[in-house]
C-alpha cells in the first residue's frame, strides 16, 4: 500500500510533506503475487462504505478484475479488462456495504485463475471530516544525528478527530536468519508493517504502528553470535559501532516518530506500546525491564517460556541480563527500576505445544548461560519453565498477567484478540488481571469425619490438589499442637475439644509453594450443643431423669408424673 490516498467522493488525502520518509511503492503486488505484466495500486481510505476508489490498475494481458473482503468473498468490481489497459482512480461499488473499519483486497487474475496483482487496503467507514488523516506505510531513513543508525517503518490509520492521543505501536522487527544483506531485514520488516499482525492491532486500536529495521548480522559489524532481534546480553554489551545500545536507538526513533506525526496534527503521548513474538517477543519483554517508564503495555509471546526475571540472584546463581537483571547497571548505567515495572501492563503467553526452543542454538545462548538458564528455569519449556516465570514475579512483587494457550504451538493467532483487548484495557486505564493464569497449585483439603469426637483419628487427604504445569514434590500438614505430618494423606487425632486449624502447604518442582487452611469443630461445645445433659431429681420419687432437649424432657417428666 502506498502512503498517498486519493481524493474522489467521499476520500481524503493524507497529509504530506515529510522529510527524510520514502513512501512504499509495492507495485501493487503482495509476496508471490508479483507479475511485471500487471500491478494494482489500492490505498487506504475513508468511504461512506458503498464503493471504494482502486487508484490504479494496469494490465498487459486480459485480467479479470474483483475486490475481496478478510473472509475473501467478491463484495466488487468482477470485471473482465483487456490487455494493456491501464486506468487511475478507479471507483469501484461494492455490492456489501461496509458498516465498520476492514482490510479489503483488490486482484487480477489471469486466463487461468492465477492471482497476477493483489494489494490490500484498510477502509475506514465515515465522513472525512470526522476522521484525522493518517500515514500510510512509510520508510523514514536512518539518521545518526537524531540517535538512530537504522531505519524505521512507521504506519498511522486515520483515526477520529475526537479521539484520545493515544500512544505508538512498537513491534520489532524479525527476520529469522542471519544474514549481511541488509536487504533481508528491511523486507522482512516492510512485510511486517504492511501485513502483519501488529498492522491489525494497530488499526483495532487506532494508533501508530512503529517498526524497526535493526539488521541480524552475520559478520558485519558483529558477528552472528549477537542475536540482535532478541535484544540478548551479546547486543547489550556491544559498546561501539552502528549497533551499540539499540534499545537507546528505538527509544530514539520513537521520539522522532512522535514529532513527524505532531507535524501532520496526529499526537501521541510519550509512552509506548509493545508488541513481539518469538525473537521480537524476547525483544519487548527484555525492553520493558530496561525501560519501564516509557512504556505503557507489553504483550510478548513464544519466550521459550523464559522470560526475563526481575531477580538478581536464585538458587545459587546470580543472574545476569539476559536471565536476570543484576548487571543492568554494569551494562547501562541504570540499576532496574521495579516499582516502574510493575506499574507496566505485562502479558506474557505460550502456546501448550510450543516446542520452539532457543537452549540449543549458540547464537541465542553461551554455553555458561545456558547451564545457569536450565538449573534456574528447567528442562521443559511449558511445564516448567514458564510456570517458574510466574512464580518468580511474585517473589519480586513485580504484577504479570501469565497465560497458556492449550493445544497452541508456536503461533501469535490464538492470541491475537487478547492482545488488542489488553493494550486497548491498558490505553483506557482498566484492569487487566482477569487475563493471568494462575500456572501453579491450587492445594485443597479433604478429611474423613465432618464433626469428629476427641480422639477419634481423622484421615486428611490432599489428592485433590491441582497443578496446572509440573508435578507436586512435597505435602507438609500443620496441626495446632505443633506436630507437622508429610504426604499426600495423613491421619491425626485432636486431644482437645473445640475448633482446629489445619495447615497444607504445598510444593512442586518449579520451586512454587501454596498454603491453604481448614476449620474443624471437634467434640462437644456448649454454644453448639442440640443436646443437655440436664438431670433432674422429682421430689419423692429419688428418681433422676435425663432430660434431652426441652420438648423432651417436658414430655418424658409429664409421662412421669403421670405415671
Amino acid at each position: 500500500m502506498n502512503t498517498f490516498w486519493s481524493r474522489r467522493g467521499l476520500l481524503r488525502r493524507t497529509g504530506t510533506g515529510i522529510v527524510g520518509m520514502a513512501m512504499l511503492g509495492t507495485a501493487g503486488t503482495s509476496a508471490g503475487q508479483e507479475d511485471p505484466e500487471a500491478s494494482i495500486t489500492f490505498n487506504d481510505q475513508i468511504s461512506d462504505g458503498s464503493s471504494v476508489t482502486v487508484g490504479k490498475i494496469e494490465t498487459e494481458v486480459e485480467a479479470r478484475f474483483i475486490i475481496r473482503d478478510q473472509d475473501s468473498n467478491g463484495i466488487g468490481g468482477q470485471v473482465t479488462f483487456d490487455a494493456g489497459t491501464a486506468v487511475e482512480e478507479y471507483e469501484v461499488d461494492l455490492s456489501t456495504e461496509l458498516t465498520e473499519a476492514e482490510t479489503l483486497s483488490a486482484n487480477l487474475y489471469d486466463s487461468s485463475g492465477s492471482n497476477i496483482a493483489r494489494d490490500t487496503a484498510r477502509i475506514t467507514v465515515g465522513d472525512p471530516g470526522e476522521f484525522a488523516s493518517g500515514i500510510g506505510p512509510t520508510l523514514v531513513e536512518a539518521d545518526p544525528a537524531a540517535g538512530f543508525n537504522y531505519p524505521y517503518f512507521l504506519y498511522a490509520p486515520s483515526r477520529p478527530t475526537d479521539s484520545s492521543p493515544g500512544s505508538i505501536l512498537v513491534q520489532p522487527n524479525n527476520s529469522g536468519q542471519t544474514t549481511d544483506n541488509f536487504d533481508t531485514h528491511k523486507q522482512s520488516a516492510r512485510n511486517r508493517i504492511e501485513n502483519g499482525i501488529s498492522r491489525t492491532v494497530s488499526e483495532r486500536l487506532s494508533v501508530p504502528l512503529l517498526i524497526p529495521v535493526f539488521p541480524r548480522p552475520q559478520t558485519d559489524p558483529v558477528d552472528w553470535r549477537h542475536y540482535v532481534h532478541a535484544l540478548d546480553r551479546q547486543t547489550m554489551q556491544i559498546s561501539d559501532g552502528p549497533l551499540e545500545r539499540v534499545d537507546l536507538q528505538l527509544l530514539r526513533m520513537v521520539d522522532h516518530a512522535q514529532e513527524m506525526l505532531s507535524d501532520q496534527s496526529y499526537t501521541v503521548d510519550d509512552q509506548i506500546l509493545l508488541n513481539g513474538f518469538s525473537a521480537a517477543g524476547n525483544f519487548v519483554d527484555r525492553f520493558a525491564v530496561l525501560h519501564p517508564d516509557r512504556v505503557r503495555s507489553v504483550t510478548a509471546g513464544g519466550l521459550n517460556g523464559m522470560a526475563m526475571l526481575p531477580l538478581e540472584e536464585v538458587k545459587g546463581h546470580t543472574l545476569n541480563f539476559h536471565i536476570g537483571i543484576a548487571d543492568v547497571e554494569e551494562l547501562t548505567g541504570e540499576p532496574v527500576d521495579l516499582d516502574a515495572l510493575s506499574e507496566v501492563n505485562q502479558f506474557l503467553f505460550m502456546g501448550g505445544e510450543d516446542s520452539n526452543d532457543t537452549i540449543p542454538y549458540d547464537d541465542a545462548w553461551s554455553e555458561e548461560m545456558r547451564e545457569i538458564a536450565l538449573e534456574v528455569y528447567g528442562e521443559k519449556m511449558v511445564a516448567e519453565r514458564f510456570p517458574y516465570c510466574q512464580s518468580a514475579y511474585e517473589q519480586a512483587g513485580v504484577d504479570a498477567q501469565f497465560k497458556i494457550y492449550e493445544g497452541v504451538a508456536h503461533s501469535p493467532r490464538p492470541a491475537v484478540e487478547d492482545i488488542v483487548e489488553f493494550h486497548q484495557r491498558s490505553l483506557n486505564g482498566e484492569d487487566v488481571s482477569s487475563f493471568n493464569q494462575d500456572l501453579g497449585i491450587e492445594p485443597t483439603i479433604g478429611y474423613t469425619t465432618e464433626q469428629p469426637e476427641v480422639g477419634e483419628p481423622i484421615e486428611f487427604d490432599a489428592s485433590s490438589t491441582e497443578v496446572s504445569r509440573g508435578q507436586i514434590l512435597a505435602y507438609t500438614w500443620e496441626f495446632p499442637n505443633g506436630e507437622t505430618s508429610a504426604g499426600k494423606t495423613v491421619t491425626h487425632r485432636f486431644e482437645e475439644p473445640g475448633q482446629h486449624s489445619v495447615n497444607l502447604s504445598v510444593v512442586d518442582n518449579n520451586g512454587r509453594t501454596a498454603t491453604t487452611e481448614t476449620t474443624l469443630t471437634v467434640g462437644k461445645q456448649a454454644d453448639q450443643q442440640t443436646i443437655t445433659d440436664l438431670r433432674i431429681t422429682l421430689p419423692g420419687v429419688g428418681v433422676g431423669v435425663a432430660v434431652t432437649s426441652a420438648a423432651g424432657g417436658l414430655y418424658s417428666l409429664k409421662n412421669r408424673l403421670q405415671d
